[in-house]
C-alpha cells in the first residue's frame, strides 16, 4: 500500500512557511481588536492602520519583486520579509499606543510584501514547468490550512488565557508567540530552501493557462482585506502602464470597474466587522475567531470545487450570483445594527458568515479567471496585474471610507452603503456577463 509523504504531496520547503503563515493569520484577524482594546485606538485608527499596511504592501510588492528579478536571488528576500514581519510582531507585543502600532504595522506590510513574490518565484523556479498549476494549487492549499490553524490556536488561547493574565496581556503574549513562530520559519527556510540556479530564473514569463482558478485574489477573505498586494511578481514590468492604456479600450475595462465597485463594497462592510461583533453584539475575542474559523472552513472546502465550476461556466455570471447573495448578507448585518442585539444575534452572524465563505470562494476564483479570459491572448499576466492593482486601490480607499462612515454615521449607515454598492455591483456584473460570451470559453 502506497504511503503519502510530505515530499510526495509537495516540496518540503512549502511547509517551512507554515509557522510564518500561522503568525500572519493571527495578526490579520486580531489587529483591529488589538488597536482598540490594547493600544487604546478607535475605529478611525483601525482604518488608518489598514490603509497604511495596504499602501506599504502595494509599494513593497513591486519593489521586492523587481529587485529580486534584478539580482536574480529569491531566498534572501524571503528571509528579509520573514525577519521584518517578526520585528513587526515583537513591536506590536510591546506597543502601548496607536503610533507605535502604526509604525510596526507599516514595517509588517512592507516586509510581508517581500515574502509573497519571493515564495511565488521559488515555486515557479523550482517545480517542473508542466506541473506548475498542480504545485501552485497545493502551495495555496497549505497556506489556507495554515490560516485555519491560526484561527484555532488564537481561539483556544483567547478562550483560556484572559482569565489568567487578562485580555491585554493575552493578546500581547499571543503576538510574542507568533513572532517566535516566524523565527522557526526562518530556521526551516535556511535548512530546506536552496537558491535556484540563474538558469532557472527567467526574467520574462508567459501566463500559464493551468494557473486559472489558482492565482485568485486569495483563499481567505480577511487576508485580502488586510493585504491587497496579491499580484504575481513577474507582472510588474515597465510595460505595465502601456498595458493599462491598451486595456482601457476593451471590455476588460468595464470588468475592472465592476471589480473596483465589488471590492469597495466588501471593504466598507468588513473593515469594521470585528469591532461590530465585540462592541455592538457583545462577542468575545475568541468568539470572533471561532466565527471566522467557521467561514474559513467553508471557503477552504469549496475553493477547488468552485474552481471546477468556474472553468466550465460563465465566470462573470457566477460572480454576479455570489454578489447577489452578499446583498442578503449585508441586509441582515444592517438589520442587526439597526435593532437591539438579541441572544440569537451571534448565531445569525455565524450562519450568514458560512454563506460569506461560500460566496468568497466564487468571487475569488471567478475574478482571476474572468480577467484572464477577457484579456488578449498572451497578455493575461499583465491583465491580472492591473486587476490586482485596481483591487489594491479599492482596498485603501474602502478602508478610509468605511471608518469615516462608522465614526460619523454609525454601523447602520456603513452597512447600508455597502448594501447599496453591492446591489449596483450585482446589476453591473450580470449585465456584463450577459453580453460577454467569451468568459465561458474553455481553456
Amino acid at each position: 500500500m502506497s504511503r503519502i509523504t510530505i515530499s510526495s504531496f509537495a516540496p518540503r520547503w512549502f511547509f517551512a512557511l507554515v509557522p510564518y503563515r500561522i503568525s500572519e493569520g493571527l495578526l490579520i484577524n486580531l489587529l483591529p481588536l488589538f488597536v482598540v482594546q490594547v493600544a487604546g485606538g478607535t475605529v478611525t485608527d483601525v482604518g488608518k492602520v489598514n490603509s497604511l499596511v495596504a499602501l506599504a504592501g502595494v509599494i513593497g510588492f513591486s519593489f521586492w519583486g523587481n529587485l529580486s528579478d534584478k539580482v536574480k536571488r529569491r531566498r534572501p528576500f524571503l528571509m528579509i520579509g520573514i525577519a521584518g514581519f517578526c520585528l513587526c510582531l515583537f513591536g506590536l507585543s510591546w506597543g502601548d499606543n496607536v503610533n507605535q502600532v502604526l509604525k510596526a504595522c507599516t514595517l509588517g506590510g512592507f516586509s510581508m510584501a517581500a515574502v509573497i513574490p519571493s515564495a511565488t518565484a521559488l515555486v515557479m523556479d523550482t517545480v517542473p514547468e508542466e506541473r506548475i498549476g498542480h504545485y501552485f494549487g497545493r502551495f495555496y492549499l497549505i497556506g489556507g490550512w495554515s490560516f485555519i490553524i491560526a484561527l484555532i490556536v488564537g481561539g483556544v488561547w483567547l478562550s483560556l488565557s484572559p482569565e489568567i493574565v487578562g485580555t491585554t496581556e493575552a493578546m500581547r503574549s499571543l503576538f510574542t508567540l507568533a513572532a517566535m513562530a516566524t523565527i522557526l520559519s526562518l530556521i526551516l527556510c535556511l535548512m530546506w530552501i536552496k537558491e535556484p540556479s540563474r538558469q532557472q530564473i527567467h526574467t520574462q514569463r508567459e501566463y500559464t493557462p493551468d494557473l486559472l482558478g489558482r492565482l485568485s485574489v486569495g483563499l481567505i477573505e480577511r487576508r485580502v482585506l488586510f493585504y491587497p498586494a496579491r499580484s504575481i511578481y513577474f507582472i510588474t514590468r515597465p510595460q505595465f502602464f502601456k498595458q493599462v492604456v491598451q486595456n482601457l479600450k476593451t471590455t476588460l475595462s468595464l470588468y475592472y470597474a465592476c471589480s473596483a465597485l465589488l471590492f469597495l463594497s466588501i471593504q466598507i462592510v468588513y473593515i469594521p466587522f470585528p469591532l461590530f461583533l465585540t462592541n455592538i453584539l457583545g462577542a468575545t475575542n475568541d468568539q470572533v475567531l471561532w466565527i471566522t474559523l467557521a467561514r474559513s472552513l467553508v471557503e477552504t472546502y469549496f475553493y477547488l470545487r468552485v474552481g471546477q465550476l468556474v472553468q466550465s461556466g460563465n465566470s462573470i455570471r457566477l460572480q454576479a450570483i455570489a454578489a447577489a447573495v452578499r446583498i442578503g448578507i449585508f441586509v441582515i448585518l444592517t438589520l442587526l445594527a439597526l435593532f437591539h442585539p438579541s441572544p440569537y444575534s451571534l448565531a445569525i452572524i455565524t450562519l450568514t458568515h458560512l454563506l460569506t465563505g461560500l460566496t468568497w470562494a466564487v468571487i475569488g476564483v471567478s475574478g482571476t479567471t474572468s480577467v484572464a479570459r477577457l484579456s488578449p491572448r498572451g497578455q493575461e499576466g499583465g491583465a491580472i496585474g492591473i486587476y490586482n492593482s485596481v483591487i489594491g486601490c479599492s482596498t485603501i480607499f474602502g478602508s478610509l471610507l468605511s471608518v469615516f462612515l462608522v465614526a460619523t454615521q454609525g454601523y447602520v449607515v456603513c452597512f447600508a452603503v455597502g448594501t447599496v454598492l453591492m446591489s449596483l455591483t450585482t446589476v453591473c456584473l450580470w449585465g456584463l456577463g450577459s453580453v460577454t460570451p467569451q468568459v465561458s470559453r474553455q481553456q
